[in-house]
């Protein structure tokens, strides 16, 4: 049985999904601020690791925490909607099915907690 990174088209999908994801953000007036001081090399590398090891991707080597990273940046739930909205639009945009965009999005909203900073356990 596939992971849903394979289901998906793995790497190839992850990098052209990231790409795409950050050029709707970035345009997004909402969300420019967060990204104003960013490194986005670093920002796009960690964001493909994340959607890797969300997926079921290979294991990285990476240790992500995301209450870490998102601590005191003032994000709010209208943001994360906002995120989540630019993510579905750029799952579409790239041809994945209903299915697993669904499975996607379901995937990274099980982490949302952890980016508001309702919860402090990564995992």
């Amino acid at each position: 049985m596939q992971t849903l990174y394979q289901r998906i088209g793995g790497q190839e999908v992850i990098e052209k999904t990231v790409d795409r994801f950050y050029e709707h953000v970035l345009a997004d007036p909402l969300m420019q601020p967060f990204f104003a001081n960013t490194s986005m090399d670093k920002l796009r590398t960690m964001q493909m690791e994340f959607f890797t090891i969300a997926l079921d991707g290979p294991d990285t080597g990476t240790t992500i925490s995301l209450y870490a990273s998102h601590q005191g940046r003032g994000i709010e739930r209208q943001h994360l909607t906002r995120f989540t909205e630019h993510l579905l639009a750029t799952l579409r945009e790239i041809g994945m099915n209903e299915s697993d965009v669904s499975a996607v999005i379901a995937r990274i909203a099980t982490y949302s907690d952890q980016i508001l900073g309702e919860s402090t356990i990564d995992g």
